[in-house]
């Protein structure tokens, strides 16, 4: 059996033994045509991610049948995980997981997607703490940053239609928040609004990004707003290529697999006016 492994930064491929020619011979090869990303910073100071990518198989290629979805950490509730595709609920399971570090496995089952085929999958993880730091900027603030998962560009053909929210604590005022600078490729400051329960959010899109890439977003707010114990203690200093981050623990809270992070931004900019 072959899976996708599907990672916040480590994507790996293992391939069964076949004896013979098959399809089950071909290499993964897709687009990710479309992908939306709702990151939702809740007021006990936990995470929930909701994830939507509609897959479009190339011909002749391996069926999508196993999508490994790597978490931020290993605090994620997995009683709160579902997926569907297409609507379908499919199973979802750590025991099949086979990527490093944390995560889960969809198992496609009946709804894998052959060559020459389209879906949208959907997962929906409600619960996943340690996931907040101190901002190294402002003692009073919070940082929360956050990469989505993306794919090894071996396997990956065209653009993807992108678009990441984040939906910030309930009762946050508008001038409160600090969005970071942008990744490389959208907007230089993402669009400001509400959403239906009041929520201040930050969006992020571009229509042509590439679903191999890494891209790290990140905001900032008042620790008032979540419990104190649930913003981490200890800073975690790394070192990216050469250059040392002052993002400092904020950065860890993407993954304990994570292998490397970008620099810190040069500044942070007030959110919404």
């Amino acid at each position: 059996m072959k899976k996708i492994f599907l990672m916040a930064l480590v994507i790996l491929l293992t391939v069964g033994v076949v004896t013979s020619a098959s399809a089950q011979d071909a290499p993964y090869y897709f687009q990710v045509e479309k992908q939306v990303v709702n990151v939702y910073w809740n007021s006990d100071g936990s995470m929930s991610l909701d994830y939507r990518w509609t897959f479009v198989n190339q011909p002749g290629s391996h069926e999508i049948d196993f999508v490994d979805v790597g978490m931020p950490n290993y605090n994620f509730d997995m009683s709160t995980v579902k997926a569907d595709v297409d609507g379908v609920p499919v199973k979802v399971s750590t025991s099949d997981y086979q990527g490093s570090g944390s995560g889960f496995a969809v198992v496609m089952g009946s709804k894998s997607i052959p060559a020459g085929g389209k879906a949208t999958v959907h997962v929906y993880v409600g619960k996943i703490t340690g996931v907040l730091y101190p901002d190294d900027e402002d003692e009073a603030y919070a940082s929360a940053v956050f990469a989505p998962t993306y794919f090894g560009s071996q396997y990956v053909t065209g653009k993807t239609n992108f678009t990441l929210i984040y939906r910030l604590p309930p009762g946050i005022k508008p001038e409160e928040p600090k969005w970071h600078p942008a990744p490389s490729g959208f907007p230089s400051e993402p669009a400001a609004a509400y959403d239906d329960q009041n929520r201040v959010t930050y969006t992020w899109k571009n229509a042509s990004a590439s679903a191999s890439d890494y891209y790290l977003f990140g905001a900032s707010f008042p620790r008032a707003y979540v419990p104190a114990e649930t913003i981490q203690a200890k800073p975690v200093e790394s070192w990216i290529r050469g250059t040392r981050s002052s993002t400092s623990a904020a950065a860890d809270s993407l993954s304990s697999c994570f292998l490397e992070y970008p620099p810190s931004p040069p500044s942070r900019r007030k959110g919404a006016n």
